[in-house]
């Protein structure tokens, strides 16, 4: 697999035109390793390539399948039911969860380092970490079009994903704090092969400036006044230059594998009661703080945040060192996650104001409970005035 690079110069222009092309007719995918145009051309021959091309199942074909409903935001996502016949029928899923790039917004949105490195965490990250994440049937990407399709075990109904409205308990807040610092301290300064070619959270981020983040940014933030503290409204000036300067720190810090993206709306509740964690596009080599701020600013409701946020700090460190990571004081760990909440505002004052090569990721509301979240933890905690260094 190839490292993931730098958001190269007529990407963009790249993409559209083989999208156009692509369009005006569609390449049928039949063999194993095809990437699908969209969803409406995938064929009972490429699902078999793909799901049964093992010796254990070749003996099943797909004899039917069955679309479910769209569900589009920064990947194009769809189940899929199958129905299959042959001897060894009885082994193989009869639906699957898949995750796509087959927009030109997606693909777009995705070729700054998504696809690449979800690839990355189903291939050769999933199976060394012992935390509950979905595993995944088939994984590719073609790096010309940057079509891509991630093709993941279905949960099933009895999973409960999780929503920006799910209210979690303290529990459950707890044991999200405790797989990140699993996760964290198990790749920290890692010398793994895979952990070489994560793109950096620092380059993550120049390439969404390259696609229009900071106006996107700016101007979500201004369309989000309603919901952000008068105090830290009063200084909007300051927000874009403070979030520079914590990609900056993030960088100069020590690196682990970062999860990139840990809002609600990426965990989910195992029948047994369990959190897990999905979504992976967004997993970078960062600073551990990005995500610990990002999930203790979006995960649950402020109130509960305030009453809770302290003791889970403490367990977050704790459970940082059992894991393999360095002992850091609390002090040491709230200074940090105070600078790195502004990358997580980010995410979402870019996500309620697109620029126009990103597409529509989020419903509205979404966007605005978790800047209100995010924002509120920063006035709490004075995060402006958390860069004297």
């Amino acid at each position: 697999m190839p490292p993931t690079g730098t958001f190269e110069s007529g990407t963009v222009d790249q993409i559209r035109r083989i999208y156009d092309e692509e369009a005006k007719n569609p390449p049928v995918p039949r063999k194993f390793g095809d990437i699908p145009f969209s969803y409406e051309v995938i064929t009972a021959e490429w699902l078999t390539a793909t799901l049964a091309h093992n010796a254990a199942t070749k003996c099943a074909v797909v004899k039917t399948f069955k679309l479910g409903p769209k569900d589009d935001g920064s990947a194009n996502r769809r189940r899929i039911e199958l129905e299959w016949e042959g001897e060894d029928a009885d082994k193989l899923p009869t639906s699957v969860f898949c995750k796509a790039a087959h927009s030109v917004n997606n693909r777009i949105i995705l070729s700054v380092g998504g696809t690449i490195t979800e690839i990355t965490f189903y291939k050769e990250v999933r199976p060394r970490i012992d935390i509950e994440a979905p595993s995944a049937y088939f994984a590719d990407y073609d790096p010309q079009s940057w079509a891509a399709m991630i093709i993941l075990r279905d949960m099933g109904p009895e999973t409960h994903f999780c929503t920006y409205q799910t209210i979690l308990t303290k529990k459950q807040f707890t044991e999200q704090i405790q797989i990140l610092a699993k996760f964290h301290g198990r790749f920290y300064e890692s010398q793994e092969p895979f952990f070489s070619r994560l793109l950096k959270y620092k380059q993550r981020f120049q390439n969404l400036i390259d696609v229009g983040a900071e106006h996107a940014c700016i101007n979500g933030f201004e369309e989000a006044k309603s919901g952000i503290p008068p105090r830290l409204f009063s200084r909007a000036d300051e927000i874009w230059p403070a979030t520079v300067k914590s990609v900056e720190r993030n960088a100069s810090l020590p690196q682990t594998a970062v999860h990139g993206d840990v809002h609600l709306g990426n965990w989910y509740i195992t029948p047994q009661g369990s959190m897990g964690l999905t979504d992976w596009q967004a997993m970078a080599s960062g600073h551990w703080s990005r995500d610990l701020a990002y999930v203790m600013g979006t995960a649950v409701p402020t109130s509960s945040r305030r009453e809770w946020e302290h003791e889970i700090v403490e367990l977050y460190v704790s459970e940082f060192e059992k894991a393999g990571g360095p002992k850091t004081t609390v002090e040491e760990a709230w200074l940090e996650l105070r600078r790195q909440s502004l990358g997580a505002l980010a995410y979402w004052t870019l996500t309620l104001t697109p620029s126009e090569n990103m597409p529509d990721m989020q419903p509205e509301p979404v966007s605005r409970v978790f800047i209100s979240r995010i924002c509120a933890m920063m006035d709490d905690h004075n995060v402006l005035d958390a860069f004297d260094f």
